[in-house]
């Protein structure tokens, strides 16, 4: 070092003295420092984008066999379903159903939205739906709407009645089905 490093310190040292008042016994107090900033935190997935309350629910799937009655014949008819019961009561479904015992055979897909009301043990619905029919024996296909209404007993047995409207048509375009089918709900 330099002859100047020690003068600049004594400096240094007679300045911290001058800033304290003559004759007092106190130590200086220290001067505040900023605070150290926090250590990063672990490194961590994005948080999951929030649901709304309403589409929390549980998935809810359904069968029925039965009669049905299309182009002047009653064919006997198999229907699967699956859904998505949201907390509200409203439940977007599907429904894939066949059609069997005649010609034309039929296959259907019907995507709609039933609405159960907050009823425990029996628990009324109605709903809506849209219904294309991939018609066999090379006649063309069909388009419908359709509605149903009915009872939910529990989570396995539900007792209603389908209607269906084919659009397009001008003879026998109405009919009214009633539906006993099972299922179950995750």
């Amino acid at each position: 070092m330099g002859p100047l490093a020690p003068t600049l310190l004594l400096l240094a040292l007679s300045g911290s003295a001058a800033s304290q008042p003559m004759g007092s016994q106190e130590a200086a107090e220290p001067t505040p420092q900023a605070p150290s900033p926090p250590p990063p935190a672990a490194v961590s997935a994005p948080p999951k984008k929030a649901e709304p309350p309403w589409w929390k629910g549980r998935i809810y799937s359904w069968a029925s066999v039965g009669t049905t009655f299309a182009y002047d014949q009653t064919y006997g008819s198999a229907n699967v379903g699956v859904g998505w019961l949201m907390r509200n009561g409203i439940a977007p479904n599907v429904e894939v159903g066949y059609a069997f015992g005649n010609s034309p055979t039929l296959w259907s897909l019907r995507p709609g939205v039933s609405w159960y009301l907050p009823i425990p043990v029996v628990q009324p619905y109605i709903g809506a739906f849209y219904t294309h029919w991939f018609v066999g024996s090379g006649l063309p296909d069909e388009n419908g709407i359709g509605g149903r209404a009915g009872f939910s007993l529990g989570r396995v047995l539900a007792l209603g009645v389908t209607y269906d409207h084919a659009l397009g048509c001008d003879r026998n375009c109405d009919s009214w089905t009633p539906t006993l089918s099972a299922g179950y709900s995750f």
